[in-house]
């Protein structure tokens, strides 16, 4: 899977359900979209050239990259745990979906 298709659909997948949980202004979109584009082209940037081989690394650099986008909504929309969770659950689906999509 290319970068550029990587990126395109965890923004896609992921961007719905923040509109869905309320965060629904061009401010608050953006945020998600930029945080999601930064963390996604780092991780996977990370993958394709410091870990190749995958496998447990790849779960840890996964955690890394939801702390982060919380770490980024937190400062724009305030700490919550709601918010850490919707976080947690965009990730989880965005990953999810990825392996479902292209193994």
């Amino acid at each position: 899977m290319t970068l550029l298709r990587a990126c395109v659909l965890t923004v896609l997948f992921e961007t719905p359900l923040f509109f869905a949980a309320g965060y629904r202004d061009r401010d608050s979109l953006t945020v998600v979209i930029c945080a999601n584009v930064v963390s996604n082209l780092t991780l996977n940037l990370c993958v394709a050239f410091l870990f190749p081989e995958r496998g447990a690394v790849e779960y840890v650099l996964e955690a890394l990259v939801v702390a982060m986008e919380y770490a980024v909504y937190a400062l724009a929309f305030g700490r919550s745990r709601r918010l850490f969770l919707l976080t947690l659950a965009a990730n989880c689906l965005s990953y999810g979906l990825g392996l479902l999509l292209f193994g």
